[in-house]
Parts: C-alpha cells; structure tokens; sequence
C-alpha cells in the first residue's frame, strides 16, 4: 500500500470539506471512511497520531464484551471498592465530580435501560468487525482473529462461567467451556486456572498500529492529516466555520469532533455541554512474552486483560472515575502486575519494559456520543467511546461518513446527543 507523505507542518489547507478534530482511533476511522467516499477530508491532531487513548489500550475488537458500562452490576462494582486503592473498577467522590457521578448513577440503576445499551452496543461491535475485516485488507491494520480467553481460578470459577456462557449464548456468542487443563493446552502462558471459556466471536489488533494504518491510509485516499495542529476556536458564525489552529484558519463545510476527553474544551464554542468524564486506565508491558499467546487472555478474577501486541506482553486493567486526571497511582500499577504474576508464566521474573496511563472519555449513561448536535447539522460529534474505541472505531467512521455525507439523515436514539438535551445547556 503506498502511504502518501504528510503535509509539511507550516502548510494547512485553507478549506476543505470536512474539518475531523482529534487523531485518535476513531478520528482517523471517521477520516479514513470519508475519503474512501471521495470527500474532501483534512485532520488535526493536537499531538502525534494515535498516541492519546488509542496507545495504551488493551487491544481488544471484542462483541462479546462491548457492555454499558452504566449499569447495575457496574456501580455495585464500584461502590463495594469506594475505599479500595487497588480495585479494578474506583469511583472517587470528588467537589468537582459531584454531577457527573450523580448522573452516572441514576443510569446505572435503570437496569432495563443498560440492558437495552448493551445489545445495542453488541450489535455495532458486531458491525464494525466486518469492517475490521475489511480494513485489515485494505489498510493494513493487523487484525487477527483468535478470540478472547476468559478465565477464572478462584473458589467459584464455575459458577462465574455458568452465568457468563448463559447470558453470551443468549446474545448469540459463539462459546467453548473449557476445563482448567484445556485452559492450559490452548495457552500455556496461564497458571492454576480452574476454569475458562472462549469466545470464537472476537479478534485483536496493535491498538496505535491500527491507528497510524488506517490514516496512512485515509491519506493514500487523499485525505490531509496535521499534526501538532491544535484548535484555539471555531466560529460558528456565517456560512462556512471558520476553525482557527496553531498553524492558521482553515474554512470548512462541517465539523466532525473526535478529540476524546478534549472534546470538552469547545463546548462553549459549540453553544453544547459534553457529559464526559476522563475515566483512567494503566497498562504494563513486558518485553519478550507476546510471542507466548495467541488471543487476549481476560483474567475475570481481577478483570486484567492480558494481550499479545508484537513481541510485548500487555497487561490492561483497572477504571479511575472522579480522580485527578493528571495523578499515577502506583498501587493501581502493581495491582494490574501483581495479577499477571499470579496467573501468567514469566511475569513474576520479568521486568515491565513500559508502563502507561491514559484518559477514555465516558459519558454519563455510558453510551458513545455520535450525531449532529442540536440546532447545527454542520457540526458531528463522535466521542465517549470508554474502553470500547478500538472495537467501535470502524463502525463509528461509518456512522459518520454517512451523515456528513447524506446517505443517512436518521440519528441513532441511543447515540444521539440531543439525548442530554434535559441536563445540557444549548445556546
């Protein structure tokens, strides 16, 4: 695949059709989708491609765990460890937090809506793995399809799987129950399992490696990618937006806003508030031990996410909601590799190669944000995608490219933006 040279950094096109704000996963599926239906298309990044969320996730293109996460079980999770510093799942109550948690909880106890959120989101994951497909042919992007190992090993590993494999099966998952050696035939890199089961429906890809491809290749299609071009203003006012950025204006048709927990910053801009919240996550690496596994290997007792990314052992895990941004918490770090030394061959004698710690934008009811907003067409946000923008990406850039394109004027329900419209403000 031929990859087209990005425009020098002085140079910024001074129109363009579509104007795509953010360089993420799902900024660059947005792009890569548009100039594949022969849009004129230009992208600014604020930093580097690829390298805000989409780095450091745990890789994973996964229907089968595409759930709300505002839900019942979610915040039963979350309110059982307010005190404890290491749990997968921490909820911190915080002056500045206050409404966003109290809106996150009252969408996390209507349970028949998460239900509803989370077939929803199963049926788009679905989706956006037939693109996947398609554009690990078409881009490059390295999806391999070996689904993910769930396994558990404490004292009730057998009834956790009973009542996982019923509620996958009766979503239409492909599962395999598997005993403990079973578990250890299919991937050796696991220890003292008692249990697992494999789901057949899912794959994984190099999270940035995914990134970078599908924009190399949304600029082989003639799309333009800035980088470290960050956005100052957009002014609504008049015919055509007019963008201003560090590397001058560009005039532009319609918006697409991509830019993950960024997208807050143009709210006011926008006449719209943005109910997000950047939710933390971690993940450890270890040099030499991908080679040892075939699939991501999902550790359910500690909801750690062990994938295979090149020749690194990446170990995933664990949500911040309500802390400071800004903070590493060690004690979270050491939880994530104290559960790879338990259950993981070569992980105790190891020495991490990497650690990381990025910000996922997560709405209040725990749904993406995809749509126009309200009172100006021109304008498409795609944001809120939480732990879920590797496997959405594909679809959402479909979503997308068909409404700036016209192809389909009709605005999900569950996505739309105006949905908040009782607690957001419009101007």
């Amino acid at each position: 695949m031929a990859i087209a040279t990005e425009l020098p950094r002085s140079q910024l096109p001074a129109t363009g059709d579509v104007l795509v704000i953010g360089g993420g996963a799902i900024g660059v599926s947005i792009l890569y989708a548009l100039a594949q239906r022969g849009v004129s298309a230009v992208l600014v990044e604020r930093g580097r491609i690829g390298m805000g969320a989409s780095a450091g996730t745990a890789c994973m293109v996964t229907p089968s765990h595409s759930d709300r996460l505002a839900s019942p079980a979610s915040f039963r999770e979350g309110a059982r460890h307010v005190f404890d510093r290491e749990a997968p799942l921490s909820l911190r109550i915080r002056p500045g937090s206050l409404p966003w948690l109290a809106r996150f909880t009252a969408a996390s106890v209507r349970g028949a809506a998460a239900d509803a959120g989370t077939a929803h989101l199963r049926e788009l994951a679905r989706r956006s793995l037939e693109l996947h497909r398609r554009w690990s042919t078409s881009a490059g992007t390295g999806l391999v399809e070996q689904g993910t190992l769930t396994v558990w090993c404490g004292e009730r590993a057998l009834e956790q799987r009973a009542a996982l494999v019923a509620e996958q099966r009766a979503a239409g998952f492909t599962i395999t129950e598997l005993s403990g050696e079973e578990v250890q035939a299919l991937e050796p890199l696991v220890l003292d399992a008692a249990c697992g089961a494999l789901c057949s429906d899912d794959g994984h890809v190099d999270s940035l490696l995914f990134t970078q491809r599908v924009a190399a290749a949304a600029r082989s299609a003639g799309a333009v990618v800035c980088e470290e071009t960050d956005v100052i203003q957009i002014d609504r006012t008049g015919g055509r937006l007019r963008v201003a950025t560090t590397r001058g204006e560009i005039r532009c048709s319609q918006i697409v806003l991509s830019a993950g927990v960024w997208a807050r910053r143009f709210c006011d801009d926008l006449g719209v508030d943005l109910p997000l919240t950047p939710a933390k996550g971690y993940n450890v690496e270890f040099a030499g031990l991908g080679a040892r596994a075939s699939r991501p290997i999902y550790l359910a007792d500690e909801h750690v996410v062990a994938t295979p990314v090149g020749d690194r052992l990446r170990l995933a895990g664990t949500l911040e909601i309500g802390t400071d941004p800004d903070f590493v918490d060690q004690r979270r770090i050491d939880a994530v590799r104290r559960a790879g030394e338990r259950h993981l061959a070569g992980v105790a004698a190891a020495t991490p190669s990497g650690v990381w710690k990025g910000l996922r934008p997560l709405s209040v009811d725990g749904m993406p944000i995809i749509g126009p907003i309200p009172r100006d067409p021109r304008v498409c946000v795609a944001v809120g995608h939480a732990m879920l923008g590797i496997t959405l990406a594909p679809i959402t850039g479909e979503l997308v490219a068909d409404h700036v394109t016209g192809v389909s004027r009709a605005i999900d329900p569950l996505l739309d933006p105006a949905r908040f419209r009782r607690g957001l403000r419009f101007r």
